[in-house]
């Protein structure tokens, strides 16, 4: 029975998030840390990282949450999960898109939709800093990542594997 919730929380918050996949970070982390227990806030933690190495990387999350709780089918059922709202929303969504496209309660919408995104953005830094920022190093390594995704064009891919290196050699 648990699979089948674990399933059912991937679908519902991969049909409500708007704004990309990493405004559902701290939903899943509501629902499968906080909630449930599924995992612990490290393990979370762990999960983003290793998705971040990865091309899909809030897919390959999902996946790895699932294997590490509820094995291969829970992997295939993650995968499925996540990407079945997305294919149904898109299906209806395209059919009537350019009808309601200038309404001004669609556009209106979307302009109240924007800072709500944006505050989770910032809800999911908060959190998952105060569990990664344990000491001045690891403090240094995220204003340094920071500095370096916001104000350069250096791919982000380099800034992660680049972190990653730094905290190997530190810790």
């Amino acid at each position: 029975m648990a699979i089948v919730i674990f399933f059912w929380t991937l679908f519902y918050i991969n049909l409500f998030t708007i704004g990309g996949g990493f405004v559902m970070l701290p939903l899943l982390q509501s629902e499968i840390v906080d909630h449930y227990h599924w995992l612990t806030n490290k393990e979370f933690i762990d999960s983003i990282a290793i998705g971040q190495l990865t091309p899909g990387p809030l897919t390959i999350m999902n996946a790895f949450i699932g294997y590490k709780i509820f094995g291969f089918g829970g992997a295939i059922g993650a995968v499925v999960s996540t990407y079945l709202p997305s294919i149904l929303v898109v299906t209806i969504v395209s059919r009537y898109y350019l009808r309601f496209k200038n309404w001004w309660i669609v556009n209106s919408s979307f302009s109240g939709i924007r800072p709500a995104v944006i505050g989770l953005l910032a809800a999911v830094a908060i959190t998952l800093g105060r569990e990664s920022i344990i000491d001045l190093p690891t403090g240094a390594i995220a204003i340094a990542s920071f500095v370096a995704i916001a104000f350069t064009k250096l791919d982000p891919t380099f800034v992660i594997l680049g972190a990653g290196l730094l905290g190997a050699l530190l810790y």
